[in-house]
């Protein structure tokens, strides 16, 4: 393994171009390209994320999946955290989810949502309870230091997808102790398949602080390979 790098490219530029500039037709490992139309009702269905649009959580957008949903209901009853951090707050829906799922768990955890833009947040004031939101801005870390010194156990999801390894290791050398957790939604399957060289190498980076939780980090495609508990 090399040297940490001094700052990590953001991988979510990778997206759609890759370390391999040169364009390939896709290969689908687990079914035909083409699939017969006389076995037309056997076809395999992918959900995929386009089914977005149908998740909510009284009222707002809800940009987790049920899979995603059942797992972070999981963790939240083995962890018990004081503090869940979300980067990338959208409508808050989110953040309502995992602040009533705390409250039915009679957990004493408050959310923090963390936007550089909150004016698409649609929590109506009288739901802010347990609630904070924070302006901060991912390409620029030192906003992230109103972060500092929030209770534990802690839960840090980042669903901002901009500039996530830098924040990591920021959170890791200044936030997270033992037992806590960082997770990447979303991006690591986008990242295996356009950057797997520079994801590999980033993420061995961390082999000394974090462990992936193998549980959750197969809980869901939202998940996949993205669950972290620092050491």
């Amino acid at each position: 393994m090399g040297e940490t790098p001094q700052e990590f490219l953001d991988l979510n530029d990778f997206r759609g171009v890759g370390e391999d500039p040169v364009w390939h037709p896709p290969v689908l490992a687990d079914r035909p390209r083409d699939w017969p139309l006389d076995q037309w009702a056997e076809a395999p269905r992918d959900l995929g994320y386009p089914d977005f649009a149908r998740y909510q959580w009284r009222g707002l957008r809800l940009l987790k999946d049920p899979d995603t949903q059942a797992a972070y209901h999981d963790l939240l009853c083995e962890l018990r955290p004081r503090t869940v951090v979300e980067l990338g707050v959208f409508s808050g829906g989110s953040l309502m989810w995992f602040r009533d799922m705390a409250r039915l768990m009679d957990l004493d955890c408050r959310v923090v949502g963390i936007d550089r833009d909150l004016g698409r947040c649609r929590i109506p004031e009288s739901e802010m309870a347990g609630i904070t939101l924070s302006e901060a801005d991912c390409a620029d870390l030192t906003t992230f230091e109103q972060l500092r010194d929030l209770p534990h156990p802690l839960l840090f999801i980042d669903d901002a997808h901009a500039n996530t390894f830098n924040v990591m290791r920021w959170t890791v050398d200044n936030l997270l102790v033992a037992g806590d957790y960082f997770v990447i939604e979303d991006m690591i399957p986008y990242w295996h398949r356009y950057c797997p060289n520079l994801l590999e190498e980033y993420l061995g980076a961390f082999g000394k602080t974090l462990s992936m939780d193998m549980v959750y980090a197969n809980a869901s495609a939202q998940l996949d390979r993205g669950v972290f508990r620092r050491r």
